[in-house]
This record gives C-alpha cells, sequence and structure tokens, in this order.
C-alpha cells in the first residue's frame, strides 16, 4: 500500500469506521444468487475484491495487498428484508446500522447487502474500505459492476483462488525492509542530485515550503464549533434527496461557475436553514468543509487506490440570498483554485511517504484527527446515462462518504442519469434533526433555480 491508503487503516476506529458506501437503487427485486454469479463473473477485472490487507511485522512497512486463499465471493454478501413498508425511513434506518459494521480485516475488505422490499424493488449497499478506493476509483468499479443495457451477457470466467498461500511474516518483514532501504537509498540518489543543481534544489525547497506553509495556515484557522463537531458515537443518521441536472445546467448557463460551485451553494444554503431553524445566530459566521480533491491524471482514471489531496473551503451560511450565496462561492472557489490551495495538504502529504512506515502507523494509530473543518463535502461524477445490474435497472446511485471524530457530518454526492444524488451521514446523537438539513438542501436549490 501506499502511505495514503495505509492511512485509511491506521486512523480507522471501532465507533468511526473508514468504508465508502454505495447504494444501487433497482426497480426490480434481485435474488441473492443471480447477484453473486453476477460478481463472480467481473471479478476478473477486480483482483483487488480477492485481495486482503496484510500486516507487516512490527509495521515494519504498510500493509501489502495479497491474494485470500479462501476467497469466496458469497462470504462478502449479505441477504435482509427492510421492515414493513419499506419505505425511506426504514431504508435510512437498516443502512445507517450496516453502515457502522467494520469490515472483516482477515477477508477482502468489502461487501453488498441486498435489502430487499424497497418499494416493489430492492437496493444493493457496497461497502468498501477507504484504503482500497478513493471516490473516482469507486465510480470506475460501478463501471465494471453495472451494465450499459439489460441484457449484456456475462462472458467472462470466474477468477479461481489462488494455489499458492499467503506469504509468512518473516517474508513480508525482509520484503519491508528491503523497500524501506531501496527507498532510502534513491532518496541519496536524488540528494546527490541536487547538489549538482543548487538553483532548481533550491527552488524546490521553496515550493515545498510554501506549500506547507499554506496547508499549516488553513488548518490552523479558527474553525467554529458547531453541534456536530466533537466525539462521535457508534450510531448514524441517514437522509438522502436528489436535484436535477437539468437545473444544475440551467443555473450555470444564467449565473457562470461550475457543478461543484452549485453543489457547495446549496449545500450551504441547507446548513443555513437547519442552523436558523435551531436559533443560531448566523451574522458573521464562516463554516469550512473539506472537499477532497482528485490528482488523478487521464492514465490513472482506471487505477485503484487514493489519489487524493483536499481543499478547506469557506461556506457562505451567513447570507440571506441565494443569489449572493452563489456569487460568493463562485468567487471563493476561483480565488482558491488560482492560489492551488490543495497543493499545500499535498505537500503534507508527501512529506509522510519518506517516514519510517512503523512511525507512521504509530502516529496514524494514536492520532485524534480534530477539527479541520465542520464538515466533509464530496463531489464525484458517475455514468450520464442509465445502467443496469443483473438486467434490473438502476433508478439511483445514492453515495455516503464516512464521518470521524471533529467532523460528525460528511454530505456526498454523485451524478447519475441525470440527476446529482445526495447522500448525508451524520453522526445521530449530535445531528438528531438530519431531515431539517434535507429538506434546507432541497429548499436552497429550488430558489437559487427560481432566481436564476
Amino acid at each position: 500500500m501506499t502511505t495514503r491508503d495505509a492511512g485509511f487503516l491506521y486512523l480507522e476506529r471501532p465507533h468511526s469506521p473508514l468504508h465508502i458506501g454505495c447504494l444501487a437503487v433497482l426497480e426490480e427485486p434481485l435474488p441473492l444468487g443471480a447477484l453473486a454469479r453476477h460478481i463472480e463473473t467481473r471479478m476478473p477485472r477486480m483482483r483487488r475484491y480477492a485481495q486482503r490487507a496484510v500486516g507487516v511485522p512490527l509495521d515494519a512497512g504498510h500493509p501489502t495487498w495479497e491474494d485470500d486463499p479462501g476467497f469466496d465471493v458469497r462470504r462478502h454478501l449479505h441477504a435482509w428484508a427492510l421492515p414493513s413498508p419499506g419505505g425511506e425511513a426504514e431504508l435510512a434506518e437498516a443502512v445507517g446500522h450496516l453502515l457502522t459494521l467494520p469490515l472483516d480485516r482477515g477477508r477482502p475488505l468489502w461487501d453488498m447487502h441486498l435489502l430487499e422490499g424497497f418499494h416493489g424493488g430492492c437496493v444493493v449497499l457496497q461497502r468498501v474500505h477507504h484504503c482500497m478506493v478513493d471516490g473516482m476509483a469507486g465510480a470506475q468499479l460501478l463501471e465494471v459492476l453495472l451494465d450499459a443495457t439489460p441484457d449484456t451477457p456475462n462472458v467472462v470466467g470466474r477468477v479461481e483462488p489462488p494455489p499458492v498461500p499467503l506469504s509468512g511474516g518473516s517474508e513480508r518483514l525482509a520484503s519491508a525492509l528491503g523497500s524501506f532501504v531501496s527507498g532510502g537509498l534513491r532518496s541519496g540518489v536524488g540528494a546527490l542530485t541536487a547538489l549538482a543543481r543548487p538553483a532548481a534544489a533550491r527552488a524546490n525547497l521553496e515550493r515545498l515550503r510554501s506549500a506547507a506553509f499554506a496547508a499549516l495556515h488553513l488548518a490552523t484557522d479558527e474553525v467554529p464549533e458547531l453541534p456536530w463537531n466533537g466525539p462521535i458515537g457508534p450510531e448514524r443518521r441517514l437522509a438522502f434527496t436528489r436535484i436535477p441536472m437539468q437545473g444544475v445546467r440551467h443555473i450555470r448557463s444564467r449565473l457562470g461557475g461550475t457543478v461543484n460551485d452549485v453543489v457547495l451553494s446549496i449545500v450551504a444554503g441547507g446548513l443555513h436553514r437547519q442552523l436558523v431553524s435551531v436559533g443560531m445566530s448566523l451574522r458573521g459566521v464562516e463554516l469550512t468543509t473539506m472537499v477532497p480533491v482528485s490528482l488523478r491524471s487521464a492514465d490513472e482514471a482506471a487505477s485503484l487506490g487514493n489519489r487524493i489531496s483536499a481543499m478547506l473551503i469557506p461556506l457562505a451560511v451567513d447570507l440571506e440570498s441565494e443569489i449572493a450565496r452563489y456569487a460568493a462561492t463562485c468567487a471563493i472557489t476561483d480565488r482558491l483554485k488560482a492560489r492551488a490551495d490543495w497543493v499545500g495538504i499535498d505537500a503534507l502529504l508527501a512529506l509522510l511517504d519518506g517516514l519510517p512506515p512503523a512511525l507512521v502507523a504509530g502516529v496514524g494509530k494514536r492520532l485524534r484527527i480534530g477539527r479541520l473543518a465542520n464538515l466533509i463535502t464530496t463531489n464525484v461524477p458517475g455514468p450520464r446515462e442509465t445502467r443496469w445490474l443483473c438486467g434490473r435497472r438502476v433508478e439511483g446511485l445514492r453515495p455516503l462518504v464516512p464521518i470521524v471524530d471533529g467532523i460528525g457530518l460528511g454530505i456526498a454526492i454523485f451524478s447519475y442519469d441525470g440527476w446529482l444524488e445526495i447522500g448525508i451521514n451524520a453522526d445521530a446523537a449530535r445531528v438528531p434533526d438530519l431531515e431539517k438539513l434535507q429538506r434546507g438542501i432541497e429548499s436552497a436549490f429550488a430558489s437559487l433555480l427560481a432566481s436564476a
């Protein structure tokens, strides 16, 4: 694993598992056996799904991906019946419970839950650990699992378990030590090269210092404390909604900006409405959201793992007018992109790559993330056209982002088939009125659209 991938394992806590969730809403029921056979045919294109994360003794290296000798797709599939009447409330409660369950570290770090009885159809909840994928990689995996037509044949052969056992602890330890030594040698060669070109070395060092300073400045800015900014518990509350892409395109055509600007503006509008409803004065209040930034090149589009940094973006929650809020949002994002503020956080993350894995693991397992931001907001592009699973039409793809201590609210947005699907994940005790935020986001979008 890379340092960034392994970091999601080190930072995981029993009460805050770090897996990404996605709900595929199907218009018809789906037998569990049919789902299992479908996944088996796609396994040759999803090799990582048959590999487990294996630790290195003494944390001398980051965990490695190794084929699971006992791999069986059916060990990762589960079926449940939603209680009557099988509506949105029952779905949110069931998924909220499943989201808190840790993935089995002794197996490949994913599973699927077939939730039967949802509006006459069913829902497939997929959970994948963040150490395996980021949002963009997760979208690529969905494209492997889903079909562009309802009658796509499954012609790829089933993957068989590897005949060789997992490598032993001593072998993994020796390999990790060898990798660290070779990495040190490469660093030494780089240092000698830098001595031959001192001007370039000074320029690179100055850029690194500037980037690190920018990241530290962002991370240490005062962030107001909101009800969900504190230690979180083991229970979750979820809410889902969607907005039409046609309306988003209309807003952009009339007011300029990007899809992400629309997302951030209506999230800010939803938060404004929710906080005002509980009596909070927002005069001069500036919330901050952490927004992942993809660093994937075109060549890396289909690769797994994490190629992300993050930006800390202020949200204009204090404004009353949606038009004014949108204008402020566009100005904020334009300024941050011009300064490339994500580079600072990326530079700090890159510094970890040169540290001994045992040190990174020790710090990560003890680190309290704290409150770098008030909430997390992700926006990942998905399929523009309808997709199918086992011949069933996928009516919606609802995303979920994990939450952590200090940041007990996460909003994930995923574009699919003419909609922006929005999944809201919060600590149940800290945000008992999550439906107010859902309705607030819907109201903010309607108001912005009407005003554009």
